[in-house]
C-alpha cells in the first residue's frame, strides 16, 4: 500500500518506468501494441476479462494494489493493467516484488 511516509520500492520503479517510456497503460493499448512486452502488472480489482486478457499476450503478474493506488502511483486516475517493455525494468520490479 501507498505509505505518505515511506514510499513502496514496487510502485516508486513502476512510475520510473513510466517517466522512462517502458510502459503501456489500459488493455486497449496494450492489444495494439506490436513490440515486445516483458510482464504484464494487473491490479487486484480488474476485471476477470483483463486478467485473462493480460495473460494471453504475455505474463501476468497480479499485484496487492487496487486500480486507484496503481494509477496513482503512475500519475493518473485508475490502472487496471499495464505492461512493462523493458526487461530490464520487467527484472527490477520483480525483484521489487519479491523483497516486499
Amino acid at each position: 500500500m501507498i505509505d505518505k511516509h515511506t514510499p513502496d520500492p514496487f510502485l516508486t520503479t513502476l512510475g520510473l518506468a513510466r517517466r522512462a517510456g517502458k510502459l503501456i497503460l489500459g488493455w486497449d493499448r496494450i492489444d495494439e501494441y506490436s513490440g515486445h512486452i516483458s510482464f504484464c502488472v494487473v491490479a487486484n480489482d480488474a476485471s476477470e476479462r483483463t486478467v485473462l486478457n493480460a495473460k494471453k499476450r504475455a505474463e501476468t503478474v497480479s499485484v496487492d494494489y487496487s486500480m486507484d493506488i496503481l494509477g496513482a502511483s503512475l500519475g493518473i486516475k485508475r490502472a487496471a493493467v499495464v505492461a512493462v517493455t523493458d526487461d530490464g525494468f520487467a527484472a527490477l520490479l520483480k525483484k521489487k516484488m519479491q523483497n516486499n
